[in-house]
């Protein structure tokens, strides 16, 4: 093997006499280059998005979620005696949902209210995403609430204005709607703050006291869901196998993934495409490595078959291609890789290339750099330019 890459070596650093051979060769090793900085940034910056999108969803999607899976609410004392017996729990909170109609200044506007204790905070990082007002924290035993951006956009609700009540109709249970005064339990919230995470959650939910929420639909320690956050988010999935197994039929255990399964499968699925479509574009480049060991074989015609002559077997003589031609995707490769990392790091450290106008939640494109990717991306590339060596080499000396 040393022989055949002593003379792959030498024909990859000697110029050619034939200078388009050359030139193709280099032509070669530019596309090669381009096309893996291309994966290289482009998967970079939809992983950038990927956590910018999850990291929306993230601040009010828990790590594990447990539900009742017989009907809608439970008693959540019953589920804390068995919480209290794992020590991975960072912290948990009990959260009660509702569909209500809400009204404000004559405008109504169909809603998810969403009832939570006094830890929901640290759960989330509520604060972090209240853009005006305060948190209902800072108003124990009151009728308050928090209400979605997109929420207060429908009811004209100007931030920074002082509010009005909320008029609340929240449906009574069995209620005979024939007698429609009769089937809609009434009450009415002061809203104390707004609140922006992301428009599907910001036109849907207010947010206010479990407690009030358990005292307008009678049923007091009942939740809808119990919402919790580890203090290693990596054991998420052996924590809810551990969890499921303890606490029965009668209730679910969600992981993270779960709650916004739709959403993942979409970013998953774009990712693929996205890489496929590149993918398609090194495949191109490999026409380029097939021309131009195609040309490099006719042009050593006299050198194969001293070779031969010299004893020289098929097979080492067709590695001295191979790997000549290896050579250059595994330099055009690599170039293209920091080439790449060079391009990302600057985007993800100074963000040079903007958004533009219209309103985005950030400023430049996002970037995240995951090494994992760039293995793949030159495993890959390698994979490719073997291929296409190793079948240009064959058929190319099959006729000599």
């Amino acid at each position: 093997m040393k022989f055949p890459f002593f003379i792959a070596w030498r024909y990859f650093f000697t110029k050619n006499k034939i200078g388009y051979v050359h030139l193709l060769t280099l032509i070669t090793q530019i596309g090669i280059a381009i096309g893996t900085a291309s994966l290289v940034l482009v998967l970079s910056v939809f992983n950038g998005f990927e956590d910018l999108v999850l990291s929306m969803y993230n601040v009010f999607d828990p790590h594990i979620k447990v539900v009742s899976s017989n009907g809608k609410n439970f008693n959540g004392q019953k589920v804390k005696e068995l919480l209290l017996t794992y020590d991975d729990i960072d912290v948990y909170s009990y959260t009660l949902e509702e569909k209500a109609l809400v009204e404000y200044n004559g405008k109504q506007h169909i809603v998810t209210i969403k009832g939570i204790d006094s830890l929901y905070s640290n759960l989330t990082s509520l604060d972090s995403v209240i853009i005006s007002g305060d948190n209902i924290n800072k108003f124990k035993d009151a009728n308050v609430a928090i209400v979605g951006r997109g929420v207060a956009y429908y009811l004209s609700m100007n931030i920074g204005s002082v509010f009005e009540n909320l008029q609340l109709y929240l449906p009574k249970r069995n209620a005979n709607f024939i007698n429609y005064k009769n089937a809609f339990s009434t009450s009415s919230l002061s809203p104390v703050g707004i609140f922006s995470i992301q428009q599907e959650i910001d036109t849907k939910y207010i947010l206010t006291h479990i407690s009030y929420l358990q005292n307008l639909i009678q049923k007091e320690n009942f939740v809808s869901a119990i919402e919790i956050n580890l203090l290693d988010k990596s054991e998420m999935l052996i924590f809810q196998k551990k969890l499921a197994e303890k606490i029965g039929n009668n209730y679910k255990v969600i992981n993270q993934f779960e709650q916004q399964e739709f959403l993942y499968k979409i970013l998953n699925t774009e990712k693929l495409v996205v890489f496929l479509i590149l993918i398609f574009i090194v495949l191109i480049s490999a026409f380029n490595i097939i021309s131009s060991l195609t040309v490099l074989i006719i042009e050593k015609k006299n050198d194969i078959k001293t070779f031969l002559n010299l004893g020289l077997d098929h097979l080492s003589l067709k590695n001295v291609f191979v790997i000549k031609s290896m050579l250059g995707v595994v330099f055009g490769s690599l170039i293209g890789l920091v080439l790449g990392f060079l391009i990302a790091y600057i985007q993800q450290e100074f963000g040079l290339i903007k958004m533009g106008e219209g309103g985005f939640v950030i400023d430049s494109y996002p970037v995240k750099i995951l090494f994992t990717d760039f293995i793949f991306i030159q495993l890959i590339v390698l994979v490719i330019g073997f291929f296409a060596s190793w079948t240009t080499a064959h058929l190319m000396l099959k006729k000599n």
